[in-house]
């Protein structure tokens, strides 16, 4: 098995036109830069290899920026229901990655979703991850066809090659990064909430 199944075609689901036409109304500058080598892989909690990634990956070739865009609609019913996903407590984010830069491998610890700490204070562990993982749904919902240099990659495969609509999953657990090695910018909507 492939580790991001396809979960399908979502074009007659999710309004695309509308997502891009509001991701595109907002100024770039304005959107979140995020560095995760030096932000959240570096976490006491994370993976060494993930927390050593700060010594190759910076703000110069590690960078994409995030819109949120919940609450904006566009996410119906049936899309829930396709997914398996409850309707309350959704994230989702549009992901803007520009061409030489790299979101290096690592495994998702949802800090966007799930915030650092659990409610005693305590960091969430790995273990605490993997256990709470098999609960949550991350969709990865490219806003444009694959271009040349876009990859999604784990540790044995990559994806270079999809169409607007089609929706992949991420899985809890599972080593992936992705980088645009391309020309053009690359956006990506990543939806996340627990499993219904």
């Amino acid at each position: 098995m492939k580790p991001f199944p396809y979960l399908g075609d979502f074009s007659e689901v999710l309004p695309y036109h509308e997502i891009i036409k509001h991701h595109k109304s907002v100024p770039y500058d304005s959107w979140t830069p995020i560095c995760s080598p030096k932000g959240e892989h570096t976490y006491k909690y994370r993976p060494d290899v993930e927390r050593n990634q700060c010594k190759f990956y910076n703000e110069n070739n590690a960078l994409y920026k995030e819109l949120p865009i919940r609450d904006k609609g566009f996410f119906p019913d049936s899309w829930f229901k396709l997914v398996g996903a409850r309707k309350e407590g959704y994230q989702a984010k549009v992901l803007c990655t520009k061409p030489g830069n790299t979101e290096p491998p690592h495994r998702d610890f949802f800090p966007g979703f799930l915030g650092h700490t659990k409610d005693n204070g305590d960091n969430y562990t790995q273990e605490d991850i993997k256990l709470l993982g098999k609960d949550i749904i991350r969709c990865w919902i490219p806003l444009m066809d694959s271009r040349l240099g876009h990859l999604l990659f784990s540790e044995e495969y990559a994806l270079s090659s999809w169409k607007l609509g089609e929706v992949f999953e991420l899985p809890a657990g599972v080593t992936h990064g992705f980088v645009n090695a391309g020309r053009e910018d690359r956006y990506v909507l990543v939806f996340t909430n627990w499993r219904e």
